[in-house]
């Protein structure tokens, strides 16, 4: 019984912050697409502050797709291991919780001419004026 009372209050918070939320079109107007210089969507990472239960939208056309993975594979642009593929645009990648999340084309050598995304998801920060009256 504790569990599902658990559970329950963890699926209000989760749909407590969808509500709050904020959709972010990634690269604005340009889109998801081959960059225009290498650090294009790194520096359109930096106009954003995501918080949890905000969501990423990626346009894009075929043969274009996106990869959701792995810090090391970012880096590496390695595609061998995706925790998650989008084959349809737009798609969208819920900011669920706190963390890192790096985006990348399927396609290595766009990769490493700059269509990747690395964004932070902030941890909420806590009131504690209430706790202080």
């Amino acid at each position: 019984m504790h569990f599902i009372i658990i559970l329950l209050l963890f699926v209000i918070g989760v749909l407590m912050n969808l509500v709050n939320s904020e959709r972010y079109i990634v690269g604005e107007g340009y889109g998801w697409r081959p960059a225009p210089y290498p650090t294009y969507y790194e520096d359109w990472a930096t106009t954003v502050k995501l918080k949890p239960g905000d969501q990423l939208e990626f346009r894009f056309q075929k043969p274009e797709d996106l990869l959701e993975i792995g810090k090391y594979n970012y880096y590496a642009c390695n595609s061998n291991i995706p925790s998650r593929q989008y084959k349809e645009s737009p798609a969208i990648a819920f900011m669920l919780v706190p963390g890192d999340y790096y985006f990348k084309s399927s396609n290595n050598t766009n990769c490493i001419n700059g269509q990747k995304l690395y964004v932070n998801v902030a941890a909420p920060i806590e009131n504690d004026a209430d706790d202080k009256i």
